[in-house]
């Protein structure tokens, strides 16, 4: 067993600052709206290449000058005391690739060592050592790689050992995880390290890189949308995920008591009328023998498919329907995962900072607000501008929250409920299904733009009523009474009145009827805008569930609002780096397998465009372009 001493990183193994100046990705440009709108249909690796300064920014030979990428220390973290460590890892240049052809042969992860210098992770991951006393351990980083190594490639901790082992793949890895090939950590030190390290730490690493990538300018600080202006802060969109937990559900009825003493359980089964279980047997001694005792805190949830309240209506639909509805939903045991998704319409992706990992009966939106609390604090200098939701998230706290804490526009879906197209309950609240404000008569108002700095927008009327016979929301029509339903001879003596059932002459300048619109005060006058409605927290009735800070169904809302779709990306993501089932046992493993999940989404983000453009440019050199 050898030993060396680990010194403190340095300031020039880490990112001190917010801003890196030398940055080769600061010049990046994004399309331009019409162009983002046109290129939809183009796969995202396609519509990158037309991305200004993307191929002279990620190729190969425009990058390496610039490696290693150094990632950032988080403020709380306690300095690394120098101690002798069995290993040592330090990041080594990459001279093994010199073209595309070398690119090649290097798989993803292997790409990623060789582009970050993780050393700002020692720290972090240092935490777990209690005391300098005992037998040397290994290089925190080292451990911690070799475990983000595991996940990537969807291995246990046995098949890690393997291939460490191995004398084809292993050296290679034992060179760049800093391990000598001849001491290596075996299966226990793996799961005891995963173990012993607080998720907190986990959550540190995977801010540790998303600050680096700040500071380098690859993940955005500001809104990438077209047409913002530079000022605007970042675009975020929410995604929640349910995680299955690693064991399998016995009883959907497990909850905390079942682990309490015997004597005060309450078989929440029995309650509910099903057979449960009565902890009287041995087995039952410590807890109840149906509840899953490495995943206490996994719950049952039936997700039924929909974020939509169901409807009061009992004719909404058939019974048919509603089966066939019910389809769609699934059984779920386990836990549930929300990431806050910073988006980059520059290069078509996203960026995902780790949120709440929770039990699974825990609602989405009840995560919401602590989520984004926790945000700001460890990301103090991140501005947040544009919020973007599926309607689980359109409840009025998270509405207020976003409007009035964050000053960010409400890119929520809206949540609907019983009568929102009643056209008696629109022209009395003023507003329409879609939360467009309506005027008096009951025309649809235009929407005039928002105000950034009052957080409101303008709806104006721009005369509607000049130009179209009809309301938008007509009044219903009454049903004609006997005498109005007799045929009648019109005279010149007929009365040019409305008359009620009682035969008594009526006002006619209804709301929305021809001569009320006529008499308008704002058909006339200098300005052009007519009738005026300004649109804050609320509606004009103090509705917050439908009010947004632009038009709903707009091509600007539309635009904006579709870019959901790549928060909903991460699920593939954590999918794929197998965390959709938690690969270990309890609530806090697997919320660090989580962690690891974004944390090789955001690195491999990067890979994955050095890989693109240096073989785009070493396509287009071999078709002579």
């Amino acid at each position: 067993m050898s030993s060396i001493l680990v010194p403190a990183p340095t300031n020039i193994e880490v990112v001190t600052g917010i801003l890196v100046p030398t940055s080769p990705f600061r010049h990046l440009v994004g399309l331009s709206r019409q162009d983002l709108a046109a290129t939809r249909d183009i796969p995202a690796a396609d519509r990158r290449l037309l991305v200004e300064h993307f191929l002279t920014s990620f190729r190969w030979e425009a990058i390496k000058p610039h490696l290693p990428l150094r990632l950032c220390i988080p403020a709380d973290v306690p300095l690394w005391r120098p101690r002798q460590c069995r290993s040592y890892y330090r990041w080594l240049a990459p001279d093994d690739i010199q073209s595309s052809q070398d690119l090649q042969g290097v798989d993803d992860f292997d790409l990623i060592l060789r582009l970050f210098d993780f050393t700002a992770w020692r720290p972090i991951l240092g935490q777990r050592f209690r005391s300098q006393f005992g037998p040397p351990p290994f290089d925190p980083v080292s451990i911690g790689l070799a475990i983000l190594l595991a996940r990537w490639k969807g291995w246990e901790w046995s098949d890690l050992r393997t291939e460490l082992c191995s004398r084809e793949r292993g050296l290679g890895y034992c060179r760049r995880l800093g391990f000598d090939p001849e001491d290596l950590p075996s299966e226990s030190t793996f799961r005891i390290a995963l173990g012993d390290t607080e998720e907190a730490c986990f959550l540190q690493c995977a801010d540790s890189l998303a600050q680096g990538l700040m500071a380098y300018g690859l993940m955005p600080t500001h809104s990438t949308f077209p047409g913002d202006p530079p000022e605007r802060g970042v675009s975020i969109a929410l995604d929640s995920q349910l995680v299955a937990a690693r064991s399998h559900m016995r009883c959907r009825y497990q909850r905390a008591a079942c682990f309490g003493p015997s004597a005060e359980r309450q078989c929440a089964a029995r309650a509910d009328g099903k057979e449960g279980c009565a902890c009287d047997t041995d087995a039952c001694a410590d807890h109840c023998r149906f509840a899953t005792a490495r995943d206490p805190e996994a719950t049952y949830v039936y997700y039924s498919g929909s974020n939509q309240p169901r409807t009061n209506n009992p004719h909404a639909a058939s019974a048919d329907t509603s089966a066939k509805e019910s389809s769609h939903g699934k059984h779920h045991f386990g836990y549930k995962s929300k990431a806050f998704n910073v988006l980059d319409d520059r290069l078509f992706t996203y960026w995902p900072l780790s949120g709440p990992f929770v039990s699974a009966n825990r609602n989405d939106h009840l995560q919401t607000i602590p989520g984004f609390q926790n945000l700001q604090r460890r990301f103090p200098h991140l501005k947040i501008d544009e919020v973007i939701a599926d309607s689980g998230e359109g409840f009025d706290d998270i509405l207020r929250f976003v409007h009035d804490d964050l000053k960010a526009l409400r890119m929520i879906d809206l949540r609907h409920q019983d009568n929102d197209d009643d056209p008696l309950t629109c022209l009395k609240r003023g507003y329409d299904a879609q939360g467009t404000p309506l005027c008096p008569h009951g025309y649809r108002l235009a929407f005039n733009g928002h105000d950034y700095a009052r957080g409101d927008s303008k709806w104006v009327c721009r005369r509607r009523c000049q130009h179209q016979s009809e309301p938008d929301i007509p009044l219903p029509k009454p049903k004609p009474s006997s005498k109005e339903a007799m045929p009648t001879t019109p005279t010149e003596t007929t009365e040019a009145v409305e008359r009620t059932d009682d035969d008594e002459p009526s006002p006619s300048l209804k709301p929305g009827s021809a001569e009320a619109v006529r008499a308008c005060p704002y058909r006339t006058g200098e300005s052009s805008l007519g009738y005026l409605m300004r649109v804050g927290l609320s509606l004009p009735d103090d509705n917050i569930r439908l009010a947004r800070d632009l038009k709903v169904g707009s091509r600007t809302w539309t635009l904006r609002q579709n870019r959901q779709s790549y928060a909903e990306s991460r699920n593939a993501n954590q999918t794929r780096f197998g965390v959709k089932r938690s690969p270990w046992y309890g609530q806090p493993n697997s919320a660090k397998a989580n962690y690891l999940g974004d944390i090789l989404t955001n690195a491999l983000n990067v890979a994955r465009f050095v890989r693109e453009a240096t073989m785009a440019v070493a396509c287009s050199v071999t078709a002579g372009a």
